[in-house]
This record gives C-alpha cells, sequence and structure tokens, in this order.
C-alpha cells in the first residue's frame, strides 16, 4: 500500500479539496451513518431493551410501545440515546474503518486477483467484517450499559428517583469502579465478532443479487442500496439474538446486584425458568429496527463516501484509487 497520509497537501489549488485517504473516508461517512441509524431507530430499541428482561409488562412490540407512550410519555421512546448519540459517530467511524482496513489487507495479499476493480469473495468480506466487529467493542460494551440502564428506568426527568446520564455514568463509576462500565464485555465480543462478519457478507452480496455487477461497477440504485442495507441489519441480528437477550440481562444490573453470575449463568438460568423462547424476546422490535438503522446507515456511508471519491478524483492517483476500490 503506497499514500498512508491522511490528508495530502500536495497539487491542490485554491478551489481544490485536500485529497483524504481511503481510511479517513471510511471513517468520516461511518461516522455520519451511525448518527443517522440512531436518529431512525432509538425508540424501537427502547422497545426491544424493555421486551428482552425478566417478565416484562408488555409481551409485544405494540403493546410495549402503547404502554411505554401511555405511563411515560412519547420523550420516553428516547432514552438512553444520549449516550449513543455521543458516541455512534466514533462507533461506526471504528467499524467502517477498521472493515475498509481488512478489505485493503486482504486485498493486497490476494494474490489470485487479476484486477484492483475486482470485487474481494463474500468470505474475504466476512472476514474484514469480524475484525471490524472486534474492533468496536471496547466502545459498544460501556456506551449500550449506560443506554440499557436508562432505557429500563421508569420515572421521568424531574420526579424523584430519575436518573440522568451523567448521574448514572457517576453512579456506575463510583459503585462498581471503571471496570463497572465494561461489564457484560465476553458476550458483547462473542455477539459482534461473528454478526459483523455477516453484516459485510450479506450487504455486499445482496447487492450482487439486488443489481448484478454492481460490486464491480459501484453504481447501484437507491432502492438496492436501502434494501441490501436493511437486510443486512435483520439477518446479522438474526443470526446472534439470543446473545443480545443475555447480553441486555447481564448489563440491566450490577454485578453485586445481578441474580446471574456471569452470562454462561445467565443463559443456563434463563433457559431454565422460562424455556428456549426467551431467547427470542423482543425479536420483532429488534428485526424491525435494524432493518431500518441499517437501510440509513449503509444509505448514508455510500452516499457520504461516492461524493468523497468524486470530488477527489481530479487530485488521486492511479495507485490510491486502486486502494480505495480494494474496499468493494
Amino acid at each position: 500500500m503506497t499514500d498512508q497520509r491522511l490528508v495530502d497537501y500536495s497539487n491542490h489549488s485554491p478551489h481544490s479539496i485536500y485529497r483524504l485517504s481511503p481510511a479517513v473516508k471510511d471513517f468520516l461517512a461511518g461516522a455520519a451513518g451511525g448518527v443517522a441509524g440512531i436518529i431512525a431507530g432509538q425508540p424501537l430499541d427502547v422497545v426491544r431493551v424493555r421486551l428482552q428482561q425478566k417478565a416484562p409488562n408488555a409481551k409485544g412490540l405494540a403493546s410495549m410501545w402503547q404502554l411505554i407512550v401511555k405511563q411515560e410519555g412519547m420523550r420516553s421512546l428516547f432514552k438512553g440515546a444520549a449516550y449513543p448519540i455521543t458516541t455512534i459517530a466514533m462507533q461506526n467511524a471504528v467499524v467502517f474503518y477498521s472493515y475498509g482496513v481488512g478489505c485493503r489487507w486482504l486485498a493486497s495479499k490476494d494474490a489470485s486477483r487479476t484486477s484492483t476493480k475486482e470485487p474481494l469473495k463474500l468470505w474475504q468480506v466476512y472476514a474484514a467484517g469480524t475484525f471490524s466487529g472486534l474492533m468496536q467493542t471496547a466502545i459498544t460494551t460501556p456506551t449500550e450499559l449506560l443506554k440499557i440502564r436508562l432505557q429500563l428506568q421508569t420515572q421521568l426527568p424531574g420526579n424523584p428517583g430519575y436518573v440522568g446520564p451523567i448521574r448514572l455514568l457517576k453512579q456506575v463509576t463510583m459503585r462498581e469502579g471503571i471496570s463497572g462500565l465494561w461489564r457484560g464485555t465476553a458476550v458483547t465480543l462473542v455477539r459482534d465478532w461473528p454478526s459483523f462478519g455477516v453484516y459485510f457478507a450479506v450487504y455486499e452480496g445482496m447487492q450482487e443479487v439486488l443489481q448484478p455487477g454492481s460490486r464491480a461497477s459501484g453504481h447501484i440504485s437507491p432502492l438496492a442500496l436501502l434494501t441490501a442495507g436493511g437486510l443486512a441489519g435483520a439477518i446479522a441480528w438474526w443470526s446472534v439474538y439470543p446473545l443480545d437477550v443475555i447480553k441486555s440481562r447481564i448489563q440491566a444490573s450490577s454485578r453485586a446486584e445481578s441474580e446471574y453470575k456471569g452470562w454462561i449463568d445467565c443463559a443456563k438460568t434463563s433457559w431454565r425458568e422460562e424455556g428456549r423462547g426467551v431467547f427470542f424476546k423482543g425479536m420483532t422490535a429488534t428485526l424491525t429496527r435494524a432493518f431500518i438503522v441499517n437501510a440509513a446507515v449503509f444509505t448514508v456511508y455510500e452516499f457520504l463516501l461516492k461524493l468523497m471519491e468524486k470530488e477527489g478524483s481530479e487530485h488521486q492517483t492511479a495507485d490510491a484509487s486502486a486502494v480505495s476500490d480494494a474496499r468493494h
């Protein structure tokens, strides 16, 4: 791989833009896509987390939504949004940056590639995706822990017992230590490592199914892009959903207050007390949310990536373009 600089200041005029490296483009486009996803899916995320808990007050998506709105108001559907909004840009940026790095590294090691325009094989896309899942776990774990605890409280802002985002962060660190923020890291890692591989592999594969030749050409219709992104998110969540239920239960309370000794004990206890159906609680809300969120994420990501590539194309060298093309 040649030019590794983040920004190239050479050969620019007063009317040109600085040439960003492919890695930085992935980072910026991923950050913007993440914010779009949070805005699109937060209400269904609150419903999902409530349904996943032991003995929820409602049994389905519609009934839980109605119960939350009736008892706590519409604003409650956005509980816990503060932490994802403040960190999702970094989280998604890390995901797409790591994915791009993985794709470019695999492309550089593949002697069978006859052209820089040739798309990566789907197993290579999967491998790059698993790498991105591993890399973002350190950010995901504390963010989701704080989000889940905010989403589970039924008190309204201004009422006794309500705990806001900053106060909750202080409580967790004071009572559980800094390490308390990373409670559930193991199960989060086990969930995210394979699911992000599925996520990207399904996305790339569905592009080719919906619009043959689009991976090689880089041109895909907005509808196909939305559909591929939505299906990628839904199938990725479906593939590891039981692990997400376990993770939500583990992170809902501190180690001292939890009835579970760890995530494996949580899985065994939940199965024994509630049956195998426990691992699919809230799935309808989750898959619906996943489709909406990831359709938004990938659409914004691809749009901005193409926009940056278009704006900088007149200043890119052939080799830099080849590195960028290896992402596909």
